[in-house]
């Protein structure tokens, strides 16, 4: 007997429907030949699996890994997803399409009038995070296998969800944040009917067959026949250089924990959590979702596929990020029930939605049909996970004496708080003294030494009677066109290296953003030459305050009162920027950059279902007022 199961379109498709010659078309032609008969695509969600109000949890990849029949249905499915031919709806490069180039219809979905210039993802727009989630169950695969192997991959496939990559938490020991499965080898050991064997590596990169330089016309991409990561060089031989990727991304990731854990603690509002817009306020609080988001891209693409918006989906660990998205946004909605979606304006369009148009839960998530009839996902319908047949664990209660809210809040804090700054400075309670009592020897440690912080070995004596501490940030406001395509930002404490290829790589980096954004710099750039668009702002933050108790340890600190601190940054803090290509880029000639430092008074949590709880923020002037490019008194923040 044979059994076929295959996963694509988030649809169980089951070929015993009536479709021409069925005996004659290949699976990918069937699920295709369904479509059209169907008219739109509906994109329904998996739901084999699915008992009641249980569904499949996705799972960490490295996790997914441990699973040998899944992990052997996720490679096998990905690689014959990507095979498919690239003119056919259901096709790796189609999907991958919607989300920027080729800018052309998916699923008979038209663009809105001049906006054919664009892909369909909504970026530095509240749909951000809602947009994503169709998009991913539109990803979400798996395949076939026969013989005596049958029930056991019946069974994988049941349970099978797509992986996200969780690059906030702590790796294994002695990993780096770079699954060793998406960027060590460019091949796979795999089971097949016929046995194992070696196959390209589908996470590592995406081949076109053919690349078509009229629909990806965009220098020095075009000349790149694969996707690749942090490329030797923009000729067409290019390779990538995944062991620099990891490298940066285990430098900055103190910077992604701390944001994570900051975000669920201190991010209350949808609307500033959803995306990385900015309008002026007297809040300070400049962190989303999305600018989060744009830090992994730009780290992981350096200069490759990732780093560009257009690009960005054809590099296979675009799915395992946005899956790691999606599960930080599906936690968040758990901790913030009463907060959603609000009508706003969207400075920059898309494919189907005009510049400085006014969106809200109400507006169709393009191209994405919720069924065959031709209506679109919204924002409101795609509220809730399980709608899609998928959950995450951080959202599976198994403590009976919690509530959903504090069992996830427990989660968080085992996953992000164990380390962040709110669970290891410590009132005077073991006789060390403030900072300065430290071992002289700890001025010695290098930095491998400095990472996640604990109690034990951070100086006591800096929480006040009250209970609380400060917490320190680094802010960034930029143009998104200011260079007319993706930048770093990186922010450092101490002194750096003149040269801009060291400096993600710095051990005095404190971390770098990214300004992601929709066209390499060779490339024209529509929403540049718009004037409401070209003078639109970002927004985008560096956590400071395990820097500072790394100064602190290291004896050069004495506390984390303002009293010390501000002195300490007027001596230590600086920012530079530079290109994808790692080209400096002089602070000055960055159309609209601001950065600032601001402090809040911070509430320890009192145990593990609970948070930090932050106070307002204060802007620390006397850092940056005498800096190009940093704030000063009077400034909008």
């Amino acid at each position: 007997m044979r059994v076929k199961i295959f996963f694509i379109g988030s649809i169980l498709i089951s070929f015993t429907h009536a479709v021409p010659d069925p005996s004659t078309l290949s699976k990918t032609e069937r699920v295709a030949a369904m479509a059209r008969q169907l008219g739109s695509f509906g994109i329904t969600g998996v739901k084999v699996g699915v008992t009641g109000s249980s569904v499949p949890v996705r799972k960490e990849i490295r996790e997914l890994q441990q699973d040998e029949n899944q992990w052997n249905l996720y490679l096998l499915g990905l690689q014959r997803l990507q095979a498919v031919d690239q003119s056919q709806l259901l096709s790796y490069y189609q999907i991958a399409g919607i989300h920027g180039r080729p800018f052309v219809n998916w699923d008979n979905v038209a663009p809105a009038a001049n906006m054919g210039s664009n892909g369909y993802c909504t970026h530095t727009s509240i749909l951000f995070p809602a947009w994503h989630r169709p998009y991913l169950a539109l990803y979400e695969i798996a395949n076939e296998f026969t013989g005596a192997d049958r029930d056991k991959y019946v069974r994988a496939a049941a349970n099978f969800r797509i992986p996200y990559w969780d690059w906030a938490a702590a790796p294994p020991g002695g990993q780096s944040v770079m699954p060793p499965s998406v960027g060590g080898s460019s091949t796979a050991i795999v089971m097949t009917p016929r046995g194992q064997r070696t196959i390209p590596n589908p996470l590592f990169q995406y081949t076109f067959h053919p690349l078509n330089t009229r629909e990806l016309p965009d220098a020095p991409l075009s000349r790149w026949n694969s996707t690749l990561r942090y490329p030797t060089s923009s000729r067409a031989d290019a390779t990538s250089r995944n062991n620099l990727v990891a490298q940066q991304l285990d430098n900055s990731r103190l910077s992604f924990r701390d944001r994570i854990y900051n975000l669920f603690s201190n991010s209350h509002n949808y609307t500033e959590f959803s995306n990385k817009a900015w309008f002026p306020s007297d809040g300070g609080n400049y962190d989303s979702i999305e600018s989060i988001h744009d830090q992994i891209h730009g780290l992981v693409g350096s200069g490759g596929h990732m780093s560009f918006v257009p690009y960005s989906a054809f590099d296979p660990i675009f799915w395992l990020h946005h899956a790691m998205i999606d599960r930080v946004f599906a936690i968040w909605q758990v901790l913030n029930p009463d907060s959603y979606v609000t009508p706003q304006p969207t400075p920059f369009g898309t494919f189907t939605i005009a510049r400085n148009s006014v969106v809200d839960a109400n507006t169709g998530l393009t191209p994405f049909h919720s069924s065959s009839s031709g209506g679109f996902w919204t924002s409101n319908s795609v509220r809730t996970v399980q709608g899609f047949g998928y959950t995450y664990s951080e959202l599976v209660n198994t403590n009976s004496s919690l509530d959903l809210p504090s069992s996830v809040r427990a989660k968080v804090n085992g996953l992000y708080g164990q380390t962040a700054p709110a669970n290891v400075v410590q009132k005077e309670s073991r006789g060390r003294g403030r900072g300065r009592g430290r071992n002289p020897k700890n001025r010695l440690m290098i930095r491998a030494n400095l990472t996640d912080p604990s109690p034990v070995d951070t100086p006591d004596g800096l929480v006040e009677a009250d209970n609380t501490y400060h917490e320190y940030i680094a802010n960034i406001r930029v143009k998104k066109n200011a260079l007319r395509g993706s930048f770093f930002i990186h922010i450092f404490l101490g002194e750096f290296t003149n040269d801009p290829f060291c400096w993600s790589f710095d051990l005095n980096l404190v971390g770098t953003h990214c300004v992601f954004a929709d066209a390499p710099m060779e490339a024209t750039c529509e929403d540049c030459n718009d004037p409401q668009s070209r003078d639109a702002y970002v927004t985008g933050v560096i956590p400071i305050t395990t820097a500072l108790l790394n100064a602190i340890k290291r004896g050069q600190l004495a506390s984390l009162d303002p009293k010390d601190v501000d002195p300490y940054l007027q001596r230590n803090f600086a920012w530079r920027v530079s290109t994808l290509g790692d080209g400096a880029v002089d602070n000055s000639k960055v159309d609209g950059l601001k950065v600032s430092v601001v402090s809040s008074e911070v509430r320890k949590p009192q145990s593990i279902t609970e948070l930090p709880q932050w106070g307002d923020f204060t802007i620390r002037e006397g850092v940056t007022q005498n800096r190009t490019t940093g704030q000063r008194p009077g400034d909008p923040i």
